[in-house]
């Protein structure tokens, strides 16, 4: 991930530095007619979206960095998707401030629209993570829903246990992280690649360890039914 971060960080910055130096690379610039083209301040639009470009690529990179640092895995992962949207947005926004032609309120009215959506996607990702897993039992069958959910058969658990403590998570392969929210996959120290569905640092954790060696840990904000899920599971592998 860290390469596709810098490579789009770079290119964002390069494609800046070649705006500025062939304005004609402009979208809606080169393909106005030269009557209207005389009405644009290209050497200030010009100049306006290259330090755009190179914000928006310094932002991927340094944005990506700070977050993961922090912690913040999913909005780190998602830096090349917000920051471009958001940025390439307000971009267009602004640029119209160089354009003497014709108002083009219609078209700014739009663009605003494009930028909320935009938000409301971002946290209606991080809500959707947010929201509880719900657990399934079904002829043996367990089904956890929501993000990064899934399904197994009692016949592949080996082992059911509660723990005041899980391993330092030391990477996340494919998932979600937010404060204290970690779904999907991960690696842990001791426990290699694991499986989480944590909503909470609240403890007792579940941990599953299936026959294939894979181990699963969940657990709720509500420490009773983290228990309850617990002795139904393990009532199951003693029938």
């Amino acid at each position: 991930m860290d390469i596709i971060i810098l490579i789009t960080g770079l290119f964002m910055v390069a494609m800046g530095f070649l705006v500025k130096a062939f304005p004609n690379l402009i979208a809606g610039y080169n393909t106005m007619p030269k009557d209207k083209k005389k009405n644009v301040d290209i050497d200030g639009l010009s100049t306006y979206i290259r330090n755009g470009f190179i914000t928006i690529g310094l932002s991927i990179i340094v944005g990506y960095y700070l977050f993961e640092w922090t912690g913040f895995t999913m909005i780190a992962d998602s830096m090349i998707l917000i920051v471009t949207l958001v940025g390439v947005t307000i971009l267009v926004i602004n640029a119209q401030k160089f354009d003497h032609n014709k108002s083009r309120t219609n078209k700014t009215k739009f663009t605003y629209f494009i930028l909320g959506l935009v938000v409301i996607f971002i946290f209606g990702l991080i809500a959707y993570g947010y929201i509880p897993s719900k657990v399934f039992f079904d002829n043996g069958n367990i089904k956890f829903s929501g993000m990064y959910g899934f399904e197994m058969n009692v016949s592949e658990i080996d082992n059911v246990e509660l723990s005041d403590t899980i391993p330092a998570i030391l990477l996340r392969t494919n998932g979600f992280s937010f404060g204290t929210v970690n779904k999907g996959c991960f690696n842990l120290d001791k426990f290699g690649k694991t499986r989480l569905l944590i909503h909470s640092h609240n403890t007792p954790f579940l941990i599953i360890s299936k026959r294939n060696t894979e181990r699963i840990i969940i657990n709720f904000r509500d420490k009773t039914k983290t228990e309850q899920i617990f002795e139904e599971i393990k009532g199951l592998i003693n029938k």
